[in-house]
């Protein structure tokens, strides 16, 4: 059993099941769950009536004629409010909760990208190690060949120098591909909270196999796709319900008091009565202006940051589809220019040397433009991810369905 789960522990994640694992466990994630939190507790207990009060009071007196004269009053009381503002405050305080969750819709966007992003340096990371050690492995090869003819007296020492200068180079790019492979390997198990201690493995293809983006439907889209529009929305919509509550402050709210009265609790001649009573506010002097006031401050700055927003977004998307498109023209002109040529001057190269038309170093040579033909189709490779990767944030394809909302 506790090697079933040692193996279990140790299945490759694709790309999915890796940013599934980021959304959930990641310190980041855990963080964006809190400010949706605490946005959805400040609209707890919003708009609620006032409570009611119980009082009690006690007096006592004397005269020339009586002594020990008391008088209890037990009153209740409850405030009246006629204006209508409570459920403006409710509502206000609903689209500050709604707009919190469209903060975490975006926050869990962002996370997605740069999941998205981590997963693809991994896998090139790797790609970049494997080419560079496959053809390490090949120069060698190509140094004892170039070790033996140079003992039989075939070839020269300036080719077997030029091969170890060859290796030497290409072992220090290996050096530097794990020092990535490392770095790229930190960022990703960073991803995935504190209590994963080893990166498990990843399988994937940093092949791009979606279709191309369709420009028009994603612009014409943004808007209702963008969570942080959605919230800057909201926000400003609760901040015109705020308005509109602390505007209704000139409408007097009463407090009606009603209760009894008892004369002379446990003596001869105790009495008792009733107590009713109305208490006005004039709200002549203070009615809440100020609130009014950085209410609708509050939304206008919610709208003029919305409409920079959206403006910004269509820019940068317009930008960002033309990137997508070049790199994808990129890598597959190098596909189909470079990467197939290098492969076939690799394989001519060989045929040729073991027909003896062609020297040792012209392997060299072929085996050069191929690998560097594999390393640029790595990093094309990994451009395309990045670049739909962020268009796709820009569009708001992954911001998600949209919360539960009475404005959706």
């Amino acid at each position: 059993m506790l090697l079933a789960g040692s193996a279990a522990a140790e299945d490759p994640l694709t790309e999915e099941q890796y940013i599934q694992r980021v959304l959930t466990a990641s310190l980041e994630a855990r963080v964006a769950e809190a400010e949706a939190a605490l946005g959805r507790a400040e609209a707890v207990g919003a708009g609620q009536w006032p409570n009611p009060g119980l009082e009690w009071q006690r007096q006592r007196a004397g005269s020339g004629r009586r002594t020990g004269e008391s008088q209890d009053m037990v009153l209740a009381s409850i405030p009246l409010v006629l204006s209508g503002r409570l459920g403006l405050e409710a509502e206000a305080a609903e689209r500050g909760a709604q707009a919190a969750e469209a903060r975490l819709s975006r926050a869990r966007a962002e996370l997605h990208r740069e999941a998205t992003r981590a997963f693809a340096e991994v896998l090139a990371a790797q790609q970049r190690r494997i080419i560079l050690e496959e053809s390490v492995a090949e120069l060698k090869r190509l140094g004892e060949a170039i070790a033996v003819r140079e003992r039989a007296g075939e070839a020269a020492g300036y080719e077997r120098l030029r091969i170890e200068v060859e290796v030497a180079a290409v072992e220090d790019g290996l050096r530097g591909a794990l020092l990535e492979q490392r770095q790229a390997d930190t960022d990703a198990l960073r991803l995935l909270g504190p209590e994963v201690k080893t990166l498990p493995p990843l399988q994937g293809s940093l092949a791009p196999v979606r279709g191309g983006p369709d420009g028009a439907s994603l612009l014409a889209e943004l808007e209702a796709r963008r969570a942080d529009v959605r919230a800057l929305t909201l926000e400003a919509q609760g901040a015109e319900s705020a308005r509109r509550a602390a505007a209704r402050s000139w409408i007097p709210e009463p407090t009606v008091s009603a209760g009894a009265q008892f004369l002379d609790v446990g003596q001869e001649g105790a009495g008792a009565g009733y107590v009713v009573g109305l208490s006005l506010p004039l709200p002549f002097f203070q009615r809440r202006q100020g609130e009014a006031a950085r209410a609708e401050a509050r939304r206008g700055l919610a709208e003029a940051r919305r409409a920079s927003l959206l403006h910004a977004a269509r820019a940068q998307l317009t930008s960002a589809l033309d990137a997508v498109k070049g790199w994808r023209e990129r890598l597959v002109r190098h596909r189909e220019d470079v990467l197939a040529r290098a492969e076939e001057l690799r394989r001519i190269a060989g045929t040729a040397y073991r027909g003896g038309s062609a020297d040792l170093l012209v392997l060299v040579d072929a085996e050069r433009a191929s690998r560097e033909a594999r390393l640029t189709a790595v990093t094309l490779a990994v451009a395309v991810v990045e670049a739909e990767a962020d268009l796709l944030l820009l569009a708001g394809a992954y911001d998600g369905a949209a919360p539960r909302s009475s404005t959706r």
